[in-house]
Order: C-alpha cells, then sequence, then structure tokens
C-alpha cells in the first residue's frame, strides 16, 4: 500500500556518526632534527653553565650511542670540589631527555 514509515524511533539517536573521522593523509609527527655529538653536547654544558654553582672549567659533556643516544657529565680536576654534584648530574639526565625528544644523532 504505500511506503513504509519507521515510527517510534528514538529521539537521540545521532543520523551521522559521533566520533571524528580521519580523512586524507595520517597526521605525521614533526622529524627530529639531526645534530652532531659535539652540537648537543655544547648545547648541554650551555645549559648547566647557567645553574648556579656549576664550574667553569674542568666540566665534560660527552654524548654517545646513536638512537637512542645519551650523555654523560664527568668533573676533572680543573672543576675544584663540586659541592652539588648529585644536583648537577641529575639536571644533566633532565637536559638529555629532553634534547632527545628533539634531535637524533
Amino acid at each position: 500500500m504505500g511506503s513504509e514509515v519507521t515510527k517510534g524511533a528514538p529521539a537521540d539517536v545521532p543520523t551521522t556518526s559521533d566520533t571524528q573521522e580521519n580523512y586524507g593523509l595520517p597526521r605525521t609527527t614533526p622529524a627530529k632534527e639531526k645534530k652532531t655529538a659535539e652540537e648537543l653536547a655544547a648545547m648541554i654544558c650551555q645549559d648547566l653553565s647557567n645553574v648556579d654553582g656549576c664550574p667553569k672549567r674542568g666540566v665534560t659533556v660527552t654524548v654517545y650511542g646513536l638512537n637512542p643516544w645519551n650523555s654523560m657529565l664527568t668533573f676533572g680536576v680543573d672543576a675544584g670540589p663540586v659541592p652539588n654534584k648529585a644536583d648537577l648530574q641529575s639536571f644533566c639526565d633532565i637536559i638529555t631527555e629532553r634534547l632527545k625528544r628533539l634531535y637524533d644523532v
């Protein structure tokens, strides 16, 4: 007899999907910038030099490894007595973790 119409459908049923669909190219994470080990060591050393109590001489930062890379902080004789050595080493770790997110060797 005529076309059937659905009656009694709940009003709160959405007619389109509530989820956001991704069209086109997938979102990519920005590529990490390449730096040499020496450039990264200089960046870490520069950040450390801004910390109160960091010796002006005798501090060496070594960047090693490829992916993931890491760093090591050493204090030579020229650094003299370093009362906050543990604080400086933990600060070096924080700087390294931040830079690892941004740079590859």
